[in-house]
């Protein structure tokens, strides 16, 4: 899921940006991820250049949904169990790794611009989306804007082991991860036996 969240996520933003600069159908996607700490290796910088870049750089887990549901009700006479689902969230870093100063500003407002005017992304608000979960699973992506510290900016581009270039980082919630696989199962719980026992002084 992490990986269809960020396409859906990307697939929108270079829609927006596409119909923003009055592209023409078929240009070039302007927005693209990679690991904008690779900029070293000289396949890996051409590819990026004049690219808006997006790289996770954190996952977290959302520690007030851990003690999920862990058991399910297939019908009036069985129950399974399986692991309760993971919540992540996701620290997304949106790099203008462009030549040209002016156009990397313009590039970071469109995607400030963008997350501005749409926050949630959900199954339902996405057309044609390519996410598919088996069976059955909401998908729900809350955008927030994330103020760093100088401090922080510093410590972010020094563990990147790269210059600093116009950026915005973004926490995504909540990615779920759910493995459908079964525990184990077996019959609910169909009456409860009482009896009773005369006690003799």
């Amino acid at each position: 899921m992490v990986v269809d969240a960020i396409a859906l996520l990307l697939r929108q933003l270079n829609q927006y940006i596409l119909q923003a600069d009055g592209s023409s159908a078929g240009a070039p996607n302007p927005a693209l991820w990679g690991n904008i700490s690779q900029l070293d290796r000289s396949e890996i910088a051409t590819e990026l250049e004049n690219r808006l870049v997006l790289s996770l750089v954190n996952l977290e887990e959302e520690k007030a949904l851990k003690n999920g549901k862990t058991f399910f009700n297939n019908n009036l006479t069985e129950v399974t169990y399986k692991n309760a689902p993971i919540h992540l969230n996701l620290f997304l870093l949106f790099t203008a790794n462009y030549r040209n100063y002016e156009t990397a500003l313009k590039r970071l407002t469109q995607v400030l611009t963008f997350f501005q005017g749409k926050r949630k992304f959900t199954l339902g608000n996405s057309p044609g989306s390519s996410l598919a979960p088996p069976p059955v699973m909401e998908f729900s992506l809350v955008m927030d804007l994330l103020s760093l510290s100088f401090e922080e900016v510093n410590h972010l581009w020094g563990s990147l082991g790269g210059k600093q270039s116009p950026f915005v980082v973004y926490r995504g919630r909540l990615v779920t991860i759910a493995d459908q696989r079964v525990l184990e199962g077996g019959g609910r719980i169909q009456e409860i036996g009482l009896t009773s026992r005369e006690v003799t002084s």
